[in-house]
């Protein structure tokens, strides 16, 4: 006897067609409610490294003259990715446990439902409605541009720490001014992604309004 995988029934006529980064993004969304440790874990990871990077890189005036560089500048970058890989971890495995848990797998099928959940209007396919408006709860709580408002705080207390420590040592040099350049640019996108995010927040509700208001909440 053979079996065969039944897949589930693609987005209907007239339903937004995802491009492959946003099924990508549904596939990781996927993955992250299924497997809310080993996406933490993940997510640490990365968040070690990009503080590393962002730290050695504030440092690159100080690292060009090894034997001057003080020993604390070692310490500090060394708890600065032990204290963001932590946090990160611990943050967002806490937070996958408590987002709502759906029953979509198929990648395709989400990512259509967010696009058109996102668009802040009902589309004229039925069954993608639904489906945006079961996970509309979802999308809601990860979107939420209180995050990125504390990131923004972090990144500007990042920003500020180095040159702030050599102007109080015993020498100023123009190149310390250098230091914060590639984390103020990080902050101008986390400014960017909280505005972002927080219109996108604003379009999922107007689309449940919607549905609501012609279909009737959920039951």
């Amino acid at each position: 006897m053979r079996f065969e995988r039944q897949n589930p029934p693609p987005p209907g006529p007239g339903s937004p067609r995802p491009g492959s980064l946003h099924i990508t993004s549904a596939r990781v969304q996927i993955y992250a409610q299924n497997n809310p440790a080993g996406y933490a874990f993940r997510c640490s990871a990365l968040a070690g490294v990009l503080i590393a990077l962002l730290a050695v890189t504030a440092a690159s005036p100080s690292l060009a003259d090894p034997t001057g560089i003080p020993g604390w500048s070692l310490v500090w970058i060394f708890h600065a990715v032990l204290v963001a890989a932590l946090a990160t971890g611990l943050f967002t495995y806490t937070r996958q446990k408590n987002l709502p848990r759906t029953g979509e797998t198929d990648p395709v099928r989400y990512a259509s439902a967010r696009l058109q959940a996102a668009s802040g209007d009902i589309g004229p396919d039925p069954e993608t409605n639904r489906l945006a408006r079961t996970l509309h709860d979802r999308f809601v709580r990860a979107s939420n541009p209180g995050l990125y408002a504390a990131s923004v705080f972090v990144g500007i207390v990042f920003c500020a720490f180095l040159p702030v420590a050599d102007v109080n040592g015993p020498g100023f040099q123009a190149e310390n001014l250098l230091r914060p350049a590639p984390l103020t640019c990080l902050l101008v996108l986390v400014l960017f992604l909280y505005y972002s995010v927080r219109t996108q927040r604003d379009r999922f509700e107007a689309f449940r309004a919607t549905y609501d208001r012609r279909s009737g909440p959920l039951t």
